[in-house]
C-alpha cells in the first residue's frame, strides 16, 4: 500500500512539474509592444534580400492569414540549399520596427535545431506583430524571413 502511494504521489509530481514547465512565458511584453507600437513607423520598408543561396525559412504557425489567440505556437522550418547545412547556433530573432533581439528569450522556451525552431505557449499581447527571423548556413549565408500576424 506504502509502495502504491508513493508511487501515485511521484507520477503526480512528475504531472505538476510538466505542467509548469509549460506555462505560458512573454514572447513580447506589454510595455515592449507599446514602445514599438509607438515608434515612428519607417517612411519606406527595408526589402531584406537574401543571398540566392541563402537558407530558406518557412513559417509553419503562426497562420498569417487570421487573427490569433493566444497562447501562440511557433513553428519554423530552415531549409539549406544543396550542399549546405544550417547551423542552429546562427539562429536569431527580432522584434517589431525597433528589432529588439528577443533570441535568449525564444531559445529559452523553444526548441531550435537544423530543420526548425518549435516553441509552444507564447503569451503575447493583443495587436499587430512583426517578427524578424534569420539562420546561417555552414557557408555563412544569412537567410531572413519577416512575418507580421494579428493576436486578438
Amino acid at each position: 500500500m506504502y509502495r502504491r502511494t508513493l508511487i501515485f504521489g511521484l507520477a503526480a509530481l512528475c504531472a505538476t512539474v510538466s505542467r509548469a514547465t509549460a506555462a505560458a512565458w512573454a514572447l513580447i511584453t506589454k510595455e515592449e509592444f507599446e514602445h514599438d507600437l509607438a515608434a515612428a513607423e519607417p517612411l519606406s520598408r527595408s526589402i531584406q534580400t537574401s543571398a540566392p543561396d541563402a537558407p530558406v525559412i518557412e513559417v509553419e504557425q503562426p497562420n498569417q492569414a487570421k487573427p490569433i489567440k493566444p497562447p501562440l505556437t511557433i513553428r519554423v522550418r530552415f531549409v539549406p540549399k544543396a550542399g549546405a547545412t544550417i547551423n542552429p547556433a546562427s539562429f536569431r530573432i527580432t522584434y517589431g520596427w525597433l528589432g529588439v533581439d528577443i533570441t535568449q528569450r525564444v531559445l529559452q522556451h523553444a526548441h531550435v535545431s537544423a530543420s526548425g525552431l518549435s516553441a509552444n505557449n507564447a503569451d503575447i499581447p493583443a495587436g499587430h506583430h512583426r517578427v524578424t527571423l534569420q539562420v546561417a548556413d555552414n557557408m555563412h549565408r544569412i537567410g531572413s524571413r519577416t512575418f507580421e500576424f494579428t493576436v486578438v
